[in-house]
């Protein structure tokens, strides 16, 4: 099955071009439907992170590589060589508080978390490297999850 490999400059401008490389890549290698739009929303919130914060008043591009290991998962890979930033490492939100009480910021890594079955981050040769593992039908965020709702 043939890769997914991206590689653009890190601007809002180019965040569509991602997504729809990214939607179609997944339709062509078979992911279940009512799965794709979770993934590219998982994928567009890192995206727009590295876009508005990796890089400061710097430019640099982001790497995104999709493959399917073992025939049932698939692997997407978003790269950067922006500030190290390990997302895996940051606390849970409390998302039981009110909005009034809660902290400004984590719900978007937080939405990552739960929009994939693995999330893994490594620095390496200078690059952030977030791995997310997804399985092709049946997975963590089927639509059966009491937490997650389609269209929500």
């Amino acid at each position: 099955m043939p890769m997914l490999h991206i590689i653009l400059p890190a601007k809002m401008d180019h965040l569509k071009s991602f997504i729809q490389s990214l939607s179609g890549w997944l339709q062509h290698n078979g992911m279940a439907a009512e799965k794709i739009p979770r993934v590219e929303l998982a994928v567009e919130e890192a995206l727009v992170n590295i876009i508005r914060y990796a890089y400061e008043d710097q430019t640099g591009d982001i790497e995104l590589r999709g493959d399917v290991a073992d025939d049932q998962r698939f692997v997407i890979e978003i790269m950067d060589s922006g500030a190290p930033f390990d997302v895996c490492t940051l606390p849970q939100p409390d998302i039981h508080c009110s909005v009034r009480d809660r902290k400004i910021g984590g719900l978007g890594v937080f939405l990552i978390q739960r929009m994939v079955d693995e999330l893994l981050y490594r620095r390496e040769g200078g690059k952030n490297i977030l791995t997310m593992f997804i399985g092709r039908n049946n997975g963590r965020f089927s639509s059966s999850r009491p937490d997650i709702h389609a269209g929500a």
